[in-house]
């Protein structure tokens, strides 16, 4: 095969032009095309390309698509991580990060930040990972699943980011929050601040808001 043939050659053009005449002198395809490299390291992509446009009609369409859609469409995994990140790139720069300039000094302070959050399913905690001054190393939503199961993982990322303490805050969009909480609220909220307290972390509050209310679990979870 002579030099400049083939994949890694075509691959080679192709940055050139971007280099020389910018991403923008690309068509729709071809922007697929130098997306998916990452994700086939050698293989002509330009078919695959083509082909998602065909099934989803556009460029937008694609880089919103689900995981499943793509998948369905006969992208690997690799490709769909791919292009999953220009879509979450956009939404960054369209809202910029919050947290280096948020400091928790009280659950009013949580509270507000909450609300210039989008909201997540109801069946997850949201958990603030705070340093020694309760600034926001960072904010994730839990992956749903019994009680235990949920406290382990978000002990272990706390140690992960060196946290220092905690705040938990379960998202119930229009419907109120139950008096008290429930067994299962009550339940996730004692063991971490058990578990918590035994890694030398502190739990702040775990605090379930919905119907523009919020009712905070403490009392009952560290009695």
């Amino acid at each position: 095969m002579k030099t400049g043939t083939g994949p890694g050659g075509h691959r080679a053009r192709m940055r050139r032009r971007i280099r020389t005449a910018g991403a923008h002198s690309l068509a729709d395809y071809e922007l697929l095309e130098v997306l998916l490299f990452a994700a086939v390291p050698r293989r002509d992509t330009k078919p695959q390309a083509k082909a998602l446009l065909a099934s989803f009609g556009s460029l937008e369409a694609v880089l919103d698509a689900k995981p499943a859609a793509l998948r369905a469409a006969g992208l690997g995994p690799r490709g769909v991580a791919v292009l999953g990140c220009p879509a979450r790139v956009a939404w960054r720069l369209a809202h910029p990060d919050l947290r280096a300039q948020v400091m928790f000094t009280d659950m009013t302070a949580v509270l507000d930040y909450c609300d210039r959050l989008p909201v997540h399913e109801t069946d997850g905690w949201r958990v603030f990972y705070l340093d020694s001054v309760r600034h926001v190393l960072a904010d994730e939503v839990t992956a749903t699943g019994q009680p235990a199961d949920m406290c382990r993982a978000v002990l272990a990322r706390a140690l992960e980011l060196h946290a220092v303490s905690l705040v938990a805050v379960r998202d119930m969009d229009r419907q109120a929050p139950p008096e008290g909480g429930s067994p299962a609220d009550l339940r996730f909220g004692r063991m971490l601040h058990t578990h918590a307290r035994l890694l030398g972390l502190t739990l702040h509050d775990c605090v379930l808001r919905g119907g523009g209310t919020s009712t905070s679990l403490r009392a009952m979870i560290v009695a």
